[in-house]
């Protein structure tokens, strides 16, 4: 008797049908699509959502020895954006570097462009097939683009589950996935093992009850349930409170760690409080970075070079819990002097010291490392400012993928996609609905902890 999810992914490998699957959170979903592709003829484009989720696939298709002759994995944002950016007399996209909501009109950019009969010969020719994983995050806007694709002939593969759903924004609403997956695209038989808490030879240390547990928790999310945190053996439930908090996020010790919140003002309160225990991390526009390089940009034009060791302090204390580092760090008093003479090679410095200092209790690493990577672009007498500099960092850092710290503490967009020992819902009451919730709950292998009010997390159903 053959395994079904072996079956499930010699049909995405071998399809040349456009096709969806539905597979839980856990359930082996990015494994089928490594998995496919490794079985399938031709290069592959995987697209999916996050740039963790890139990196996911990526350090996956790796552990199968997966070539990059072989596939070729990148965001749907800046996959499309390649695309418009080449093209920009026939896409209309007026501004080629999209910021926060210009990046709106890449879509339509994108959708203008797609309706020319070059596009389908050169994506035939690149690619024998096409992966989507995430499909529950497409915008109606990103779904009428693979729809246009399926048109091109190329096999289409979506994945997804609609209980991950939790992109989208207001002016272009997520797709249904009933009437706009299903209905478009074939379904296959859903994937509903918890494989993440599946014990094996090559994943000794997981917790397959917990797996089980939540298998159940998902039923009663569907359904609209009241889910009753303390009926489950290996979900620690404990009542939140800022001091709960923090020891919660100290008694774990050892292993890959995420304190999950809602919003990005409370996981950078939380990061700071740990001073440098847990890394924060940022939002792939990195909105600090960008007003920093503005700032810095401004006070170069004046020649106030002071100003720029004001601008620079202030964000490394934004990104440092030890608020009396400059008074002890008199090894920086040198750069610093530097950069007041005019020398910005000495940002660089700076921020490499910060980094790579032990004591200076760093939970916004990530936003250090890109500004000393603008500074270093900057560096090169390519770009006419800093600003332009950080933004070119930034896009390569969007392409390329991260790779996240051991432990941080972030929210669900940003930690989508990604698996981890321990998961730490640090207050569940504030997450928006039982999207988010499911998500957070399924990031942890080996244990979960949830903080909230009650013991009760409840989400009724929209009228």
């Amino acid at each position: 008797m053959t395994d079904p999810f072996d079956d499930v992914v010699g049909y995405l490998a071998t399809t040349q049908r456009s096709v969806c699957l539905t597979a839980a959170a856990g359930c082996g979903k990015t494994e089928a699509i490594v998995r496919a592709v490794a079985q399938s003829e031709g290069k592959q484009l995987v697209l999916t959502h996050t740039n963790a989720g890139v990196a996911a696939l990526r350090s996956r298709l790796h552990r199968y020895s997966v070539s990059e002759s072989k596939c070729h994995v990148e965001t749907i944002a800046s996959w499309l954006l390649k695309y418009v950016i080449a093209y920009p007399s026939m896409s209309g996209l007026a501004n080629l570097h999209p910021v926060e909501a210009d990046w709106g009109l890449v879509y339509p950019a994108a959708q203008r462009l797609f309706i020319c009969p070059f596009v389908k010969d050169v994506l035939r020719a690149s690619y024998a097939g096409i992966f989507v994983d995430e499909y529950q995050d497409c915008t109606r806007q990103q779904h009428q683009i693979i729809l246009k694709i399926c048109e091109y002939g190329l096999p289409v593969r979506v994945l997804g589950d609609p209980l991950q759903g939790i992109f989208g924004f207001q002016s272009d609403p997520l797709v249904e996935w009933r009437t706009d997956v299903e209905a478009r695209f074939e379904p296959l038989p859903e994937l509903l093992i918890p494989y993440r808490w599946k014990q094996t030879v090559n994943h000794p240390y997981t917790n397959p009850s917990l797996g089980e547990q939540l298998v159940d928790v998902r039923k009663k999310l569907l359904a609209w349930e009241r889910v009753k945190l303390d009926d489950y053996s290996e979900i620690k439930w404990q009542q939140w409170s800022d001091l709960q908090e923090q020891a919660a996020c100290k008694m774990v010790r050892s292993g890959t760690i995420a304190g999950i919140h809602q919003w990005p003002l409370d996981a950078h309160a939380t990061a700071r409080r740990m001073a440098g225990e847990y890394q924060s991390i940022e939002e792939m526009d990195c909105k600090e970075l960008m007003k920093a390089s503005h700032q810095i940009d401004m006070q170069l034009k004046r020649g106030n070079y002071q100003a720029i060791v004001n601008c620079l302090k202030s964000l490394i204390l934004k990104g440092c819990g030890n608020q009396s580092l400059f008074n002890d760090a008199h090894y920086l008093q040198s750069e610093f002097s530097r950069l007041e003479r005019g020398d910005l090679s000495a940002i660089i410095v700076i921020m490499e010291t910060i980094i790579l200092d032990r004591h200076a209790q760093v939970f916004r690493r990530e936003l250090l490392i890109e500004l000393k990577r603008a500074a270093q672009e900057f560096a090169t007498g390519q770009y006419a400012s800093l600003e332009e500099a950080a933004y070119i960092a930034r896009y390569k850092t969007r392409v390329n993928g991260r790779k996240p710290e051991a432990r941080i503490i972030s929210r669900t967009l940003l930690i989508k996609g990604l698996e981890f020992d321990h998961a730490l819902i640090l207050n569940a009451d504030k997450l928006q609905n039982r999207e988010n919730f499911y998500v957070a709950i399924t990031r942890g292998s080996k244990s979960l902890t949830v903080l909230s009010s009650l013991p009760a997390i409840h989400y009724p159903q929209p009228s």
